[in-house]
């Protein structure tokens, strides 16, 4: 069986197809996001937001950067931020594009945000994908990424969820749903711990590696907890 990857559109369509139903987390900046921004000061001034969804990010970093591009996979994501920008007057740069292969010349950026995307991957892939953000980006560029951690009581979950046979465990620590999917769970997820992202980052200059930890309620009405890693970095 062929899994879908983090440059699969049809998974993403699904996501991002109909706006009225994406979550308001997800059309909303992420202030950690927007703090980064701030603190980058005159040298970045062409980023990359890679995986931008609907652009809930694109849009405070267009009002900060001088040119921003906004990439996805999914067309349906991208016109939805392209509309969402044109109602409050900032000029749309899109591309649309697998995030496996990046479709930008070597050192077209100096800086890249990349928020909840690329850990939906297998390891090599994941790998490929930092290989490709590290082409694009200029030395010395400044990179947000985040990658998703490992916790415990969730791991547990997944693995009855193999004995359920409503998911896949597809190598270590990555697992895909292949029905009864919920929220974006019919991507892959491939969990980290911080030693593992640390040698994801090996060819870039960590400058903070933060766990945040997010409680929810899945449309089942099953609570979870999430960890993620935001780790910001410059391309040595």
């Amino acid at each position: 069986m062929n899994q879908p990857q983090a440059g699969d559109s049809p998974g993403w369509e699904c996501i991002w197809a109909d706006e009225s139903a994406v979550p308001q987390y997800w059309r909303t900046p992420e202030r950690a996001v927007v703090e980064w921004a701030h603190s980058l000061g005159p040298n970045a001034q062409c980023l990359l937001d890679l995986g931008c969804g609907v652009g809930r990010n694109t849009i405070p970093l267009a009002r900060i950067i001088p040119h921003v591009i906004a990439s996805d996979i999914a067309p349906s994501g991208l016109r939805a931020c392209a509309g969402r920008m044109r109602q409050i007057g900032l000029t749309p740069r899109l591309v649309c594009h697998n995030v496996l292969g990046l479709p930008f010349a070597s050192s077209s950026f100096d800086a890249l945000l990349s928020f909840n995307v690329i850990y939906h991957a297998t390891r090599p892939g994941l790998r490929a994908i930092l290989a490709e953000i590290r082409r694009v980006l200029r030395p010395d560029s400044p990179v947000f990424l985040t990658f998703v951690g490992r916790v415990e009581e969730n791991m547990a979950f997944y693995r009855s969820e193999v004995k359920r046979g409503v998911c896949q465990e597809i190598e270590p620590f990555t697992f895909i749903y292949i029905r009864d999917a919920f929220e974006d769970k019919y991507l892959p997820h491939h969990y980290s711990d911080e030693e593992e992202v640390r040698q994801f980052m090996s060819d870039f200059e960590i400058e903070s590696l933060t766990p945040v930890l997010n409680e929810f309620t899945d449309e089942e009405g099953i609570d979870h907890v999430s960890l993620h890693y935001h780790v910001q970095a410059r391309r040595p």
